[in-house]
């Protein structure tokens, strides 16, 4: 059984990956756990607790609502709300670091400019703290049959085939194809450490030799080919890095048409 983890704010970014969730996976032998997370900083502790207790009465209510629309949906999903007081990026990363979900599915919007966007902030955060795998996926991204998947790579893609080992069951899932994307400024002999450690799913390479400037080329790549899912590895100094170096805050990051599988390395 597939166990996911949606982070929701009741948003309709994060009700949308949440349906991408059990789209992805499929219905049968999936395990959901719906989380919503509240908290306010406040100087009073009796301010503190009024609000708090109207936060909690209202996601309840929403929660409930969620719930009761999904389950009508997809009655072979087995759904577990959680609703706790936390900080969420923090609350987030953990629950994923304790080994009991295979993966974390959350939505983000579209930023503009330095403007906060809560989803979009909250994945980010979730991306450089956690070591469990990541699913981000843009708002009004609708689902479509995984037919490729892009694993884009630096000079020295991972340190172990075990990284890419939820790549796999995915691509494995849906019978993907695989392309193996190097953006760099020229080819290097590193590239074929990804493909031995894939071999067994026919992978096929493309090139990618732009601006320097990883985000921009990535994005553009994208833009022109049609694929479903975007898998990054994320290394201390590898291409995920890159990626966020390059941008000004880690939300930036997901300017992506396409969902993003985020591994960590």
């Amino acid at each position: 059984m597939n166990k996911i983890l949606v982070p929701v704010d009741f948003s309709d970014a994060s009700s949308n990956a949440l349906s991408y969730a059990i789209q992805l996976f499929g219905a049968s032998s999936l395990e959901i756990t719906i989380l919503h997370i509240y908290g306010v900083k406040s100087s009073g502790a009796l301010i503190m607790k009024n609000i708090d207790g109207i936060l909690e009465k209202d996601a309840k209510q929403k929660m409930d609502e969620l719930l009761k629309n999904v389950q009508k949906e997809y009655p072979d999903v087995v759904f577990k709300p959680k609703i706790i007081k936390n900080y969420a990026v923090s609350a987030i990363a953990a629950m994923g670091d304790r080994g009991n979900y295979d993966f974390i599915v959350m939505g983000t919007k579209g930023a503009s400019g330095l403007k906060e966007v809560f989803m979009g902030s909250i994945a980010g955060g979730v991306v450089s703290k956690t070591s469990a795998p990541v699913i981000v996926v843009p708002a009004n991204h609708a689902y479509r049959p995984l037919e490729k998947i892009v694993l884009a790579v630096s000079g020295s893609p991972f340190s172990d085939a075990k990284v890419i080992e939820p790549m796999r069951k995915i691509a494995t899932l849906h019978q993907s194809k695989i392309k193996v994307l190097h953006i760099a400024d020229k080819k290097t002999p590193q590239i074929e450490k990804a493909l031995s450690a894939i071999e067994d799913l026919n992978p096929s390479v493309d090139y990618a030799f732009g601006t320097g400037n990883t985000n921009k080329d990535l994005n553009e790549y994208l833009k022109k080919d049609f694929s479903g899912l975007v898998c990054l590895i994320r290394t201390k100094k590898g291409f995920m890095d890159r990626l966020l170096n390059e941008s000004v805050t880690l939300k930036q990051t997901f300017n992506s048409p396409v969902p993003l599988l985020i591994l960590h390395d």
